[in-house]
């Protein structure tokens, strides 16, 4: 289960976070990492890592992109340490130059997030909570064995352009449904679809095959739990057909074998005038059902593609998921006295409505706020606890935290939740609101938040419209 107070801490240390004094804590929202692929930026700072909703991605910083400079010095054979201190030479703000497949040299402007060092964003505390609505945050890893071969010379900066291998007719319908995720999927990273002079060709392979040692009277057939992936078309995990590919499985419970692969062919760069290939990526799955080749690719492909051109691991592919989806009024909250408005963000629905720095807050939505970590741990454990009858045991999946119940709300109960929830006498579920646009946590899902503070000795009531805040990361090794 959620154990607030180490939380608390963790969420402080987040990426690439960089301190001004002891008192303000400045946050750009991306992490690097210098290369040593051969294929890549090699000898420089990749792009490992974007925070959602963070400057670096208000600025378009994405990962993958090389980072060619920082406030105007080179990083080409610089350690990280010294990148890194680059970045804390002007207070406000840091200009970087990129390269990736859209651009040789791009230079970006980014402006720093500071606020104070003690103080809680609402973005900090909406996983912290999350057991309040489990479906809108995600913090999972899955597992897909992508296992991919890379020809060592190849540079796939040199790559603006590519096209597909011609199609048997028998099988130009699916191809031609098959390219059109590619084409998709490639545009995002700026690479451009060319007939007439592609830099490479993209070639694919697919099997879908009934597996003849299939029993459907298998005694053990149905006591696997299907496997969790995170679906890119509506940001959501979803449980498919697909056996975990690491755990075992009895060769008379598949139904289905699925291989799918592709493979990049480069005829300009590597060795001019020679088709070589540079790049290979191939999966194997074990299916329970019936799950359909088309129906897989629409939702795997995306990801099997997100290896591309920085491969990680070669033999398997951990996708670590971050989704995030919350009211946003733009308060930060004091880590050391929950109550207490430390700071609020220039033009939020908060600042917009008159709440100000120093305010404690008394009620949201007629909620006691009087909280303090011990109190708030206890409370939120024992409706954790409390409320699992509520939940869809068909959505169980183990969460971040290692617990093993994680479940998605049951549509049915969706009204005894709201109930719950609003029972002032059992729960501090001050920080539901973070949720409250949902009718498990507000059965009317109001549009606004009524917030009632005190500010020097006076109380004053305040009703903020709060932004529903969505946020998603997708990386993987």
């Amino acid at each position: 289960m959620k154990r607030i107070l180490p939380a608390f801490i963790i969420l402080l240390i987040s990426v690439a976070v960089f301190s001004q004094n002891d008192q303000t804590t400045c946050n750009l929202g991306f992490s690097f990492k210098i290369s040593n692929n051969s294929n890549w930026g090699n000898n420089e700072p990749v792009v490992t890592e974007v925070v959602p909703g963070s400057p670096a991605e208000k600025a378009g910083l994405k990962a993958n992109d090389i980072i060619l400079e920082v406030n105007g010095n080179g990083t080409y054979l610089k350690p990280s340490h010294t990148i890194m201190s680059w970045f804390m030479e002007k207070p406000s703000e840091m200009s970087i130059s990129i390269r990736n497949f859209e651009a040789s040299f791009k230079p970006m402007h980014i402006a720093k997030d500071c606020r104070p060092r003690n103080g809680l964003s609402e973005a900090q505390l909406a996983p912290v909570f999350s057991f309040y609505s489990l479906e809108d945050i995600q913090d999972r890893k899955f597992i897909i064995p992508v296992k991919t071969t890379i020809n060592p010379d190849a540079d796939f900066f040199n790559y603006r352009t590519y096209d597909f291998a011609p199609s048997d007719v028998s099988s130009r319908e699916m191809d031609e449904r098959i390219n059109s995720i590619f084409v998709r999927v490639l545009s995002q990273l700026g690479l451009k679809r060319d007939s007439e002079d592609p830099d490479f060709i993209i070639q694919t392979f697919y099997s879908y095959q009934n597996n003849p040692m299939f029993k459907t009277e298998s005694p053990t057939r149905g006591t696997y739990s299907g496997t969790w992936r995170f679906d890119t078309r509506n940001n959501r995990m979803v449980k498919i057909p697909v056996f975990d590919p690491t755990q075992p499985v009895r060769i008379d419970d598949v139904m289905y074998d699925l291989e799918f692969g592709y493979r990049f062919y480069d005829r300009k760069f590597t060795e001019p005038g020679r088709s070589m290939l540079v790049w290979e990526s191939e999966v194997k799955e074990k299916l329970s059902d019936n799950y359909g080749l088309l129906d897989y690719l629409e939702m795997n492909l995306p990801l099997i593609l997100s290896k591309f051109p920085n491969s990680g691991n070669l033999e398997r592919a951990t996708y670590h998921v971050k989704y995030l989806r919350y009211n946003y009024t733009g308060i930060s909250y004091d880590l050391n006295d929950l109550k207490t408005v430390v700071s609020v963000d220039a033009g939020s629905p908060a600042a917009r409505a008159g709440i100000k720095p120093g305010d404690v807050v008394i009620k949201v939505q007629g909620h006691n706020f009087n909280h303090d970590a011990v109190s708030l741990t206890s409370s939120y454990r024992r409706f954790i606890a409390e409320t699992m009858k509520y939940r869809d045991p068909a959505t169980k999946y183990t969460d971040s935290n290692g617990f093993q119940n994680a479940m998605y709300w049951d549509i049915i109960h969706y009204n005894s939740i709201s109930k719950e929830i609003n029972d002032k006498k059992r729960y501090k579920a001050g920080f539901s609101y973070l949720f409250n646009f949902n009718q498990y946590i507000d059965w009317d899902t109001p549009d606004t938040l009524n917030i009632d503070v005190e500010r020097k000795g006076e109380k004053l009531s305040f009703e903020v419209k709060p932004i529903i805040n969505r946020h998603s990361h997708v990386s993987v090794e």
